[in-house]
């Protein structure tokens, strides 16, 4: 495109849509470019990171050397390792039922293990994150994936319940540690500005995970039996390890050397708030609870409630994800200005989804699935966008933040879950999980008003308004010391004219005295 299109952005009308008058002044903080959010829905979950920061992560000497070529390859393996984590964390889901009868456990039993992955990510992510940071990309992911081969080992080899559990907990601190360097790796592989781009592209291999993975996992466990997802991914995890290790860069970042403090800045909430922010958290919360308490044992409530083929459910896993990822990207546009109203579409969609599902039959249900997967799509990316216009803190401590709330809803979902199907059967769970989105609906109500109004504004018109305010502010600080400046010159001037006078009057007096002695002493006495 050549042409330039330039527009004059009236600022005035703006006032009066922030609500300056009831409002707080904004603080004097520095806000940068809005971040861009980006959410990818998989099977009962999902992964989001943030894209757009002002620094987009260190790029050392090796990475600035790098052949675009490797540079691709090695951006294509990260995409294949979030393709193979996202799969193996909704493996579960996938093979709930085959696990179980295979294991000779209950289902409920199963699900357990949901939870077991689910606290381990919360747990092992920032400590985790914080003992390979000063190892290099290249040692800390080809580690990881190390680690996970083990860990889907386990899985593969489990001939029991507990040791099935271990496996899940050894792959699931890789998994934690994959998604808390993914993005900062994926982008100190390329130039500043495509940043955006490579990140995007992680999440495709994510996105791969539901609309694929997830229908390829649940056929294989039917028709070889559920430990052959997890060779498949032992295989995945060993070439990855090699892969990584070979394509990035080796030497660690040179404040990783010299113990060097990282003072990048990132981007902060533009309506920062602990009590709004803590809103978002709660919504998440009870969100998740409500999606995973279902979700978990789906496929068995599909064949044995609603009479689903075995056969059809590769096929509702493949069309849910296709959906999901339709909604994510349809939604984007309206997440700047629109947060909440779209965490509320999200919550309504969900709730006609438990609704479908909650009747038991067949094509209620099947409606039921789109609807869900629609509905959880919506809700992820509103949640993540919502979270980061309140974070009082960075992004990625925001962004963090959210995601331990997210996934310890993930993580309590499957206890009520096996409670409720141990204790009222299978046909319950979307029940309890329509009265769990339905709280979540009432908290999300109650968000501030004024708020509400202050997040319907885009962040680079508020900081437009912002910057108009600053300068008003300054123009009458300016004004205002002009003047104590000139009240000051004119009351010293004042102040000299009445010296000079005075002085003046004195001069006089003592003139006219003189004179005065000077007649009287004319006359003789």
């Amino acid at each position: 495109m050549t042409d330039t299109i330039t527009r004059t952005l009236e600022l005035d009308p703006l006032g009066a849509l922030l609500d300056r008058e009831d409002a707080a002044p904004p603080e004097p903080a520095h806000h940068e470019t809005e971040p861009t959010t980006l959410t990818i829905p998989v099977v009962g979950g999902g992964e989001a990171v943030v894209v757009d920061e002002p620094e987009p992560g260190y790029r050392s000497l090796e990475a600035l050397t790098l052949s675009p070529r490797r540079a691709a390859v090695a951006l294509a393996a990260l995409a294949v390792g979030a393709f193979a984590t996202g799969a193996n964390e909704a493996s579960i889901i996938a093979l709930s039922t085959d696990i179980a009868s295979g294991l000779g456990v209950p289902v409920a039993r199963v699900g357990l293990l949901a939870t077991a992955f689910a606290l381990t990510v919360v747990v092992a992510a920032l400590p985790l994150t914080f003992v390979t940071s000063r190892l290099s990309k290249r040692a800390a992911l080809s580690g990881t994936f190390a680690v996970w081969t083990v860990g889907v080992v386990l899985a593969a080899t489990a001939a029991s319940l507990p040791q099935l559990a271990a496996g899940r907990v050894v792959s699931a601190a890789a998994h934690a540690l994959f998604w808390a360097i993914v993005a900062p790796t994926a982008a100190s592989l390329f130039a500043p500005h495509l940043r955006a781009r490579t990140v995007t592209s992680i999440m495709v291999g994510a996105a791969a995970a539901g609309v694929v993975g997830t229908p390829l996992i649940t056929v294989a466990g039917g028709s070889l039996g559920w430990q052959a997802p997890y060779w498949a991914f032992a295989a995945i995890g060993v070439a990855l390890a090699v892969a990584l290790g070979l394509l990035l860069p080796g030497t660690p970042p040179r404040g990783a050397r010299d113990g060097d403090v990282d003072h990048r800045e990132h981007t902060r909430g533009d309506l920062p708030s602990v009590p709004a922010f803590a809103r978002v958290l709660v919504v998440t919360f009870i969100a998740a609870v409500g999606m995973s308490t279902t979700w978990t044992f789906i496929v068995p409530f599909f064949t044995d409630v609603a009479g689903v083929r075995t056969a059809t459910v590769p096929v509702l896993f493949a069309l849910g994800g296709t959906v999901a990822v339709g909604a994510t990207l349809a939604v984007t546009r309206f997440l700047s200005t629109h947060a909440v109203p779209t965490v509320a579409a999200g919550l309504l969609l969900l709730s006609g989804a438990w609704t479908l599902l909650g009747t038991g039959l067949r094509i209620p249900t099947l409606f039921g699935q789109v609807l869900q997967a629609a509905g959880w799509a919506v809700l992820l990316a509103a949640l993540l966008n919502w979270a980061m216009r309140h974070t009082p803190w960075r992004t990625e401590v925001g962004a963090s933040t959210y995601t331990v709330a997210m996934n310890s809803g993930a993580a309590v979902g499957p206890i009520v879950g096996g409670i409720v199907v141990e204790q009222l059967g299978l046909r319950a769970l979307p029940i309890v999980s329509l009265a769990l989105t339905l709280a979540a609906a009432a908290v999300t109500a109650g968000a501030d008003r004024t708020m509400l109004r202050r997040l319907r504004v885009p962040r680079h018109l508020r900081r437009a308004v912002e910057a108009r305010d600053a300068l008003r502010a300054r123009r009458r600080e300016w004004q205002r010391r002009t003047a104590a400046a000139a009240g000051e010159r004119l009351g010293s001037a004042r102040q000299g004219t009445a010296r000079a006078v005075g002085r003046g009057r004195r001069g006089a007096g003592d003139t006219i005295r003189a004179h005065v002695a000077a007649w009287e002493g004319s006359y003789p006495r």
